[in-house]
């Protein structure tokens, strides 16, 4: 087996897609140790803590690494009745992906036949987020800028 160096050949953008303003933002990781695993991103990897707050019984954190303003990683540690009332499933919770105007993404993913789960407001972090589910379990959120 040749260990040849190969570097990934994109196809060409497709510009005319109504999902052509879709990038991403971030990845989100559920834990019932908050304080833990951010330590442990800071410690071992350098990110950056760029935003930390609660919405009801969970405590958020954005977290970047320590060279990229374009990515981060959600923290949702779950906390209180949520934990003593179910097994929290922990890793993996969701991907999101920057878009420029959620209601056009919407009403596309309307057309395709794909059920928007839950859309609202997150003043705190100033975006407007929508979840849906891919036929497989997993949660895709998509996020646009609050307008004033």
């Amino acid at each position: 087996m040749n260990n040849l160096i190969s570097t990934l050949d994109y196809p060409e953008r497709d510009e005319s897609s109504v999902f052509q303003d879709v990038k991403g933002w971030h990845v989100a990781i559920r834990t019932t140790h908050f304080e833990g695993l951010i330590a442990w991103y800071q410690d071992k990897l350098d990110f950056r803590m760029v935003k930390a707050f609660t919405a009801g019984e969970m405590q958020l954190a954005l977290i970047a690494p320590p060279g990229d303003n374009d990515f981060l990683l959600e923290v949702l540690g779950v906390t209180g009745s949520e934990v003593s009332s179910s097994k929290v499933n922990e890793g993996y919770d969701h991907v999101c992906f920057s878009v420029a105007n959620l209601e056009e993404t919407m009403a596309a993913l309307k057309l395709r036949n794909i059920k928007i789960d839950r859309s609202f407001e997150v003043p705190v972090i100033g975006k407007r987020v929508a979840f849906i589910s891919d036929p497989f379990g997993n949660t895709i959120e998509f996020a646009e800028a609050l307008r004033p």
